[in-house]
């Protein structure tokens, strides 16, 4: 008899992957979203532009202090062309995730009304509650984030 994961954990979504039922499955789950509180989550796409760029300048600014004033030796032309992948993509998903946490942090704590309207839409879908989603999000973006800032960092260096 095979142990079944909690609804919501990564093991559900593998599992889901697993059987092929993870996009019906998620276009099911997205579709309890009907209260106009929902859109306070929009609030993520200026947070998370907000926060590229700044980790994008803090990046650079390590970068900076790291070399103390030398230059990585004009030898080493293939790695500018890859750099600003080291840079950018890492620091785009890393961002993403974090104004995601940020966001659903702030609605959680300081919008009551739109706390009680996403918990009674997320009953209905066990897993898909602040409470278990939360938590996750939180762990991955500890995990993602210093891998995305280090990858950025040693991007600026050749940049």
């Amino acid at each position: 008899m095979a142990k079944q994961p909690k609804p919501g954990s990564l093991g559900s979504v593998a599992d889901e992957l697993k059987k092929g039922t993870f996009f019906g499955n998620a276009q099911t789950r997205s579709s309890r979203r009907r209260s106009p509180w929902n859109l306070l989550l929009l609030l993520i796409f200026p947070l998370w532009i907000w926060l590229l760029l700044e980790g994008v300048r803090i990046a650079r600014l390590v970068a900076l202090f790291l070399l103390h004033g030398t230059q990585i030796p004009i030898s080493l032309v293939w790695p500018s062309e890859i750099a600003p992948f080291f840079v950018y993509f890492p620091m785009i998903i890393a961002t993403m995730l974090t104004s995601m946490v940020l966001i659903n942090y702030a609605i959680y704590l300081f919008v009551p009304p739109a706390r009680r309207a996403m918990d009674a839409e997320d009953k209905a879908f066990p897993g898909t509650e602040y409470s278990s989603q939360q938590p996750l999000l939180v762990r991955l973006m500890a995990i993602v984030l210093p891998i995305a800032f280090l990858l950025a960092v040693a991007g600026e260096m050749f940049l």
